[in-house]
């Protein structure tokens, strides 16, 4: 007897590789400059000889850039879901080239006011780089498998494509500070706009629209029509949050943790540097933090593969929506607790630091987690008559993400690198808040109704794409 998988259908098995390809070059280039941007920038802006200085500008930057993306996460949502979602990953990919770019030109600034004029140009460019690309990836991969793949659920494809994401992450990282202590830093961002390119051209090829939804061309309608569509649906997208609080929790918790995440990435490694020094230890620790920190979070995905083909087989995420509940909002609290301790540890040196790499590893671990875990709960809770307006809904996590980091990052960054931990418990406050409150709501909903896309039961998955 045959064992029919969801790769056993050619549609399904095509949206897989264009996940795959396009998250394992999302995740290598993240590794590339996600964590030595912030020593890096710490680095340019005169950190040696002005470190209060070059803390400041290194988290106002940290502050622009989220700063944008707050502004541009909605539209861009909306842009996505008015000319198309292929279309607006293209765009995402080349505005990432230029991002890496800018880091690239860094290198060669002499200057605090130059450096600073520059890593302002590539922060703008990550903001809408991140801002095209986000959600409106993950709503085409929905509405292709929902048009082609309908037995196929998305549970299934984004558990799946986040731990490849995780490993790209885990070896453009380690290749990224080995650059970085060799004073290579330049070659990292280099590698990673040439490969942005790539995945432009790959993306231009490989991406087609769907057929069920309505898009405006770009080539014949004015901008004007463009805007208005844009307004439309960006009212719609408010409509069905105000009239379904559950979809508001989820994606607050989501904006809290990653508030939090993005705190920590950036700026633990300037709190490694400035606590131990460029001594011999430190390029090793470094590395050993970052592939230990992804690892975990690839094998947190792993398991969340495991168990989402556990449940698909046993009735799929309309069945277990409390199961998905419970792992969201529980690895957020430990991630929270986790922070908080070492806040406490850095004020009060009671434990000789022993809670970093704890705390660094556990926040990490825990994105393999929640990341899947927010878009199968978001996507699940969307109505499916609102499928035009998904990416601007689910880009709404990320907009309540970067408002907190414009308002807050100043004083989450902390004074100086060496109590930047201290700093940290302000999003670690807002995350344990947030997902207590989303725990207690959700639990509370009488009634859900599970989009047909997300509700379809999975067929037994007895094997990976590793095994066809």
């Amino acid at each position: 007897m045959v064992t029919v998988t969801p790769l056993s259908n050619p549609h399904a098995r095509n949206i897989w590789w264009i996940a795959l390809v396009t998250q394992v070059l999302v995740g290598f280039t993240n590794g590339l400059y996600v964590y030595m941007w912030g020593p890096y920038l710490y680095e340019r802006l005169g950190g040696a000889t002005k470190p209060e200085i070059a803390m400041f500008l290194t988290t106002i930057l940290l502050g622009i850039r989220q700063g944008m993306v707050a502004l541009l996460e909605v539209p861009t949502g909306a842009l996505a879901d008015a000319i198309g979602r292929a279309q607006t990953v293209v765009m995402s990919w080349v505005a990432r080239a230029i991002f890496f770019s800018a880091l690239t030109a860094l290198w060669v600034c002499h200057s605090t006011s130059l450096s600073f004029t520059c890593a302002v140009i590539a922060s703008l460019a990550f903001a809408i780089s991140y801002t095209m690309f986000n959600g409106a990836f993950s709503s085409w991969c929905v509405e292709m498998l929902r048009e082609r793949a309908p037995e196929v659920s998305y549970s299934w494809l984004v558990s799946r494509f986040h731990s490849y994401q995780m490993m790209g992450v885990c070896v453009g990282g380690a290749l990224s500070v080995v650059l970085y202590v060799n004073h290579l830093a330049y070659a990292a961002f280099l590698l990673a706009a040439v490969l942005s390119f790539i995945a432009m051209g790959f993306a231009m090829t490989k991406m087609e629209e769907v057929t069920s939804l309505r898009f405006v061309s770009t080539e014949e309608a004015p901008i004007a029509a463009i805007t208005k569509r844009m307004g439309e649906i960006i009212g719609r997208g408010a409509q069905v949050c105000i009239r379904k609080p559950v979809l508001f929790w989820i994606v607050l918790t989501f904006g809290a943790y990653m508030f939090l995440l993005n705190v920590v990435a950036y700026l633990w490694p300037v709190y490694l540097k400035e606590r131990f020094g460029l001594e011999n230890s430190f390029a090793r620790n470094w590395i050993l933090i970052i592939v230990a920190a992804q690892g975990l979070s690839f094998v947190g995905a792993r398991l969340l593969v495991w168990i989402n083909g556990f449940w698909s087989r046993r009735g799929g995420v309309a069945t277990h929506l409390a199961g998905f509940r419970r792992l969201y909002v529980g690895i957020c609290l430990l991630s929270a607790v986790s922070i908080l301790l070492l806040s406490w540890d850095t004020a009060y040196h009671q434990f000789g630091g022993v809670f970093f790499p704890v705390a660094v590893l556990v926040v990490t671990f825990a994105y393999g987690i929640i990341a899947p875990c927010f878009e199968t709960l978001i996507n699940a809770y969307i109505p499916l008559e609102n499928a035009q307006e998904r990416a601007t809904i689910m880009s709404a996590g990320s907009m309540f993400r970067s408002f907190m980091i414009l308002i807050l990052a100043v004083p989450a960054g902390g004074s100086s690198g060496a109590t930047s931990p201290i700093g940290w418990s302000i999003p670690a406050t807002l995350l344990l808040v947030a997902a207590l409150t989303a725990n207690v709501l959700m639990r509370r909903a009488e009634r859900v109704t599970v989009a047909p896309t997300i509700q379809t039961v999975t067929p037994p998955d007895n094997e990976d794409l590793e095994s066809e």
